[in-house]
């Protein structure tokens, strides 16, 4: 058993992000909105380059809040060079503080001659606080743990080459989990505008191909990529009529869509996706839309509200931008064709 520690973002997509890399194990809701309960193994390691998840905690485990006596008599320390323990809160307080749980539970791992190293940790034990369901969560970290870690660097704006429309890095990172998961094979975005789609695909080491009809969104891209530091094929051509590769594990895509447009009255999107399944059948679909933002929801799925031909739609997903404009997260598969 293993505990899945969420980001607070966008639990909704991070559970959704968790499920599509964690897919060999189990995942189970608890009532905290912000943790997940892993029956089963995982290369648990593929978290440090998911958007939703802080870490999982290993060989741990979860229960009610109720003293600082009863955890740290649930724990059993063995003895490990050069640890470290970290305490973070999510969703409000518990009566502890973070430092009393990181001594108490330090001790314990002091008393089978444990050493450790603040700095630079080889392990560390990661406790929860999590104050939304009351519940305390422990084990050793396999991930980066709480904090921004970078996602700000990486904004849209601080590219050579920004559009306004362009995707929240943390986002386009989920999105592109979710699509592809665990599966081989290329992830395409056919509309790849600025290019934040094929840069997280290109964080994540997957063969990753960018097509736009636009000329100056292909120059604009390829000096973001390599800003990025990633590695990722970007072509000029018609979506419509591009000769996509026949081993695509997953299509990402966020077209440029009018404010109040459908995606099922876009020919655009159409024609590319009816393309896209003439040249591989096999795929994940991930398709961002604008919304209303009175659908928007953090913590559950929502309706996706129109079909897509071709698909079977498997879950949507409402974003919040700002008080006027949402982003609607679509997840489908492609259905063989006739």
């Amino acid at each position: 058993m293993a505990v899945i520690s969420l980001r607070g973002w966008h639990p909704a997509i991070a559970r959704a992000e968790a499920r599509a890399m964690f897919c060999e194990a189990t995942l189970t809701r608890c009532s905290s909105r912000r943790l997940l309960i892993a029956d089963g193994n995982s290369d648990w390691s593929r978290a440090d380059y998911m958007s939703g998840t802080e870490c999982v905690l290993v060989d741990g485990g979860i229960c009610q809040w109720t003293s600082l006596e009863d955890l740290v008599s649930k724990i059993n320390p063995i003895k490990t060079e050069n640890m470290a323990v970290d305490c973070w809160r999510h969703e409000g307080k518990l009566p502890i503080g973070t430092k009393d749980v990181e001594r108490a539970i330090g001790g314990c791992f002091q008393q089978v001659n444990s050493t450790f190293d603040l700095k630079n940790p080889s392990r560390r034990f990661g406790v929860i606080l999590d104050a939304s369901a009351s519940m305390v969560a422990w084990g050793w970290m396999v991930g980066q743990g709480p904090g921004k870690h970078g996602w700000s660097a990486m904004r849209a704006n601080n590219r050579p080459f920004f559009r306004p429309v362009s995707m929240e890095p943390r986002l386009a990172r989920a999105a592109v989990n979710i699509g592809a998961g665990t599966r081989e094979g290329v992830v395409v975005d056919p509309m790849c505008g600025t290019g934040g789609i094929l840069i997280e695909s290109g964080w994540t080491k997957r063969k990753t191909l960018g097509v736009d009809f636009d000329p100056e969104m292909v120059i604009g891209t390829k000096k973001n990529l390599e800003w990025a530091g990633v590695d990722a094929v970007v072509e000029r051509g018609d979506s419509t009529r591009f000769e996509f590769p026949d081993d695509i594990c997953a299509v990402v895509v966020d077209p440029p869509y009018g404010r109040n447009s459908q995606p099922s009255e876009s020919s655009l999107l159409t024609k590319t996706l009816e393309n896209l399944r003439a040249c591989c059948g096999d795929f994940k679909l991930v398709l961002i839309t604008p919304c209303s933002p009175e659908i928007a929801n953090l913590d559950e799925e929502i309706k996706p509200e129109f079909d897509l031909p071709g698909f079977e739609i498997t879950a949507a997903f409402g974003i919040p931008v700002h008080k006027s404009l949402a982003r609607k997260m679509i997840i489908a598969s492609a259905l063989p064709r006739d």
